[in-house]
């Protein structure tokens, strides 16, 4: 009987040892395999993160040295038109490469071929009685963040009017949402520019295509509540155009300002005829790059101010025009110079 057993014995246990050892093999096997996996997983998450840090590096470099070209041509404009040698160490620009935006002095060129005067103010005054003299200055074509930390260090209430975003300034309703006064410098067709803005308004739009710019400005700056127009002097001339665009603008609660770069103007007969103020540039700051003729024109805006009660003063993002503000400070003694949307509650 003892001799039975034995066999009997070894026939069970043989069966165990293979299971267990299987098991112990199939356990290293996913352990390696998942090994494996989890790296493959983290080197390829590892090197998305490389190209979309490279990526972002690389479109960073492109939007410096945009700025840093930009604010070249400017410098070397304002050196030729004084007559300066050029800079030393200055890089040489491609002729081919124009500036980004509009030439400060194309707005006044329109006004006056116009038959306009570049002395000339619109009769809004009529009726304000304000207790303390009050100037809003705006600057216009804002883009970059360079120019709105510029802006805000000057020691005055100074309004930026920000460009809607194009593919050349993508980013201005950020530069927007950080600011608690501003407003949107909109391109409307003009009579004499060459270089319009992407989405300009022209006197060919529809009221679809109205609507659709305007809610997109609403859309891109949700805080905003006013408008002016960025060249314009055919748009804002041509009655059937103003008609269109005015009760959409105050469907979607903007108030429009009239930077009057043209004489014929037909922004006050729209205003009348809805019952709203018309709010209007009296005085461009920086028609010439001089600081001495931008400070001058800083006396005209005081001066009807403290005739008429308040004046509104335009000028643009240039080294000359921020340089002549800062140093204004005897200028605009005993004015009140304020942002456009305190303005407006004084006179509305």
């Amino acid at each position: 009987m003892a001799k039975q057993k034995h066999p009997h014995r070894n026939t069970k246990r043989t069966p165990r040892k293979r299971k267990k050892q299987t098991f112990s093999t199939r356990f290293k096997i996913y352990l390696i395999g998942g090994t494996i996996v989890v790296s493959i997983v983290a080197i390829l998450m590892g090197l998305a993160g490389w190209i979309g840090y490279e990526m972002g590096k690389e479109q960073a470099s492109k939007r410096y040295h945009s700025t840093v070209t930009h604010y070249q041509r400017d410098i070397e404009k304002l050196r030729k038109k004084l007559k300066l040698p050029p800079a030393s160490g200055t890089p040489k620009i491609h002729p081919k490469r124009s500036p980004d935006k509009a030439e400060n002095l194309s707005e006044i060129k329109d006004y006056v071929q116009a038959g306009g005067k570049e002395s000339s103010r619109p009769a809004v005054k009529e009726g304000v009685r304000l207790k303390h003299p009050k100037l809003a200055i705006i600057i216009d074509d804002v883009a970059f963040a360079s120019q709105v930390k510029t802006i805000r260090a000057l020691p005055w209430a100074i309004t930026p009017s920000i460009f809607p975003p194009t593919s050349r300034h993508p980013d201005t309703p950020k530069l927007a949402a950080k600011l608690d006064h501003y407003m949107i410098h909109l391109p409307m067709e003009a009579m004499h520019y060459n270089n319009p803005e992407d989405g300009t308004l022209t006197t060919e739009s529809s009221n679809a295509e109205i609507d659709l710019r305007i809610r997109k400005l609403r859309h891109w700056f949700p805080q905003a509540h006013f408008i002016n127009n960025h060249t314009g002097s055919k748009f804002t001339a041509d009655m059937a155009s103003m008609e269109r665009f005015f009760p959409i603008a105050k469907r979607y609660g903007f108030v429009f300002i009239d930077s009057r770069t043209t004489p014929k103007t037909v922004v006050p007969r729209i205003c009348k005829e809805y019952h709203d103020p018309y709010i209007a540039r009296d005085v461009f700051l920086d028609n010439n790059p001089d600081i001495d003729y931008i400070q001058n024109q800083l006396k005209k805006a005081v001066r009807i101010a403290k005739s008429q009660g308040y004046a509104i003063a335009i000028g643009h993002p240039h080294a000359s025009t921020l340089k002549a503000l800062a140093d204004s400070k005897s200028i605009l003694k005993g004015i009140d110079v304020v942002y456009i949307d305190e303005l407006y509650e004084k006179i509305r």
